[in-house]
């Protein structure tokens, strides 16, 4: 049956405790895209005000359904759904216990390799709370799913965020794990008017060949080509110039020859704001939250 529209945020709520554990293997990644339905004549719904320290505001982590009616951004883009149902897609969220509404904070969206995602990466808590941080990760977004879909679940959390709490547009970041990683690298190109910069956790893709320096392997875990966007136009790429990416690999990630190279022989290269953070001892894993820290530093810093 479906669900019945919503207008206010709130609903299932599962507070969640499980702290994020060493990752090994990379998923196979789906990389074609489903055909999303028409989205020609899509009408908008204006954002409404977000929520004030007089309505009731759910805090801590929880899981739940935004409903009502979808949301859309300014600028679409052909490799992004817009058309997923906010009454059916559900999404983990972390509402830090100190947020009123008084202030706005930040908005880290992020996308997992896998699609049952229900608990803060380790060591991200106490970074988000303290620098002022909401968080939204979508439910089946894992790395079977289309892409466009995934890009399509970040899209539309990012926006459903805004909505109902206070965020400030200029820190809204993609991040993301493995091959969620890359999809928040394409965020930074396909929705910079949202993403203002990424943190992609070992995983990153260029949109030009990059020379084979470090990689041992330039194919994906499916046998795909590695690291190579399937498209960017020349405003994609201009607009992407005004976003921060920051790649993280460590010593012990199996994907780290890859990230130096796309990071030497393209965002480098190529004049992009970027970062590289290589951290000792870590594996193919989501970074801690010493380095996420070090990675909001360079994303929160001025020009």
């Amino acid at each position: 049956m479906r669900r019945r529209t919503k207008t206010v945020l709130t609903i299932t709520t599962v507070v969640m405790a499980l702290a994020l554990g060493c990752r090994e293997k990379e998923p196979s990644r789906q990389d074609s895209a489903r055909p999303a339905s028409a989205k020609a004549e899509l009408t908008r719904r204006e954002p409404s005000k977000p929520e004030t320290a007089s309505t009731p505001i759910q805090k801590g982590s929880f899981v739940t359904v935004f409903g009502g009616e979808p949301l859309y951004p300014q600028r679409r883009d052909p490799h992004i759904d817009y058309t997923l149902d906010p009454n059916l897609e559900r999404y983990f969220v972390h509402v830090p216990e100190d947020y009123t509404g008084a202030i706005a904070y930040g908005l880290i969206v992020f996308i997992d390799a896998g699609d049952d995602f229900r608990q803060l990466p380790d060591g991200w808590q106490t970074v988000l709370d303290s620098r002022n941080y909401l968080y939204v990760a979508a439910q089946k977004s894992g790395n079977d799913e289309y892409t466009n879909r995934r890009l399509g679940l970040a899209v539309l959390g990012a926006l459903e965020m805004m909505n109902h709490y206070r965020v400030d547009p200029s820190r809204v970041y993609a991040a993301g794990f493995s091959g969620g990683a890359r999809m928040s690298g394409l965020l930074g190109f396909y929705q910079s008017d949202i993403f203002r910069a990424t943190i992609q956790n070992c995983g990153a893709d260029f949109y030009i060949p990059v020379p084979q320096v470090a990689a041992t392997s330039l194919l994906d875990t499916a046998g795909h080509p590695y690291g190579l966007l399937v498209e960017a136009t020349a405003d994609e790429i201009a607009q992407a110039k005004g976003v921060r990416f920051v790649l993280i690999t460590g010593t012990e990630d199996f994907r780290r020859g890859n990230i130096l190279d796309i990071y030497n022989g393209g965002f480098a290269k190529q004049g992009f704001r970027a970062k590289l953070l290589d951290v000792r001892g870590m594996q193919h894993d989501t970074a801690d939250g010493r380095t996420l820290s070090v990675a909001l530093d360079f994303m929160e810093s001025s020009p």
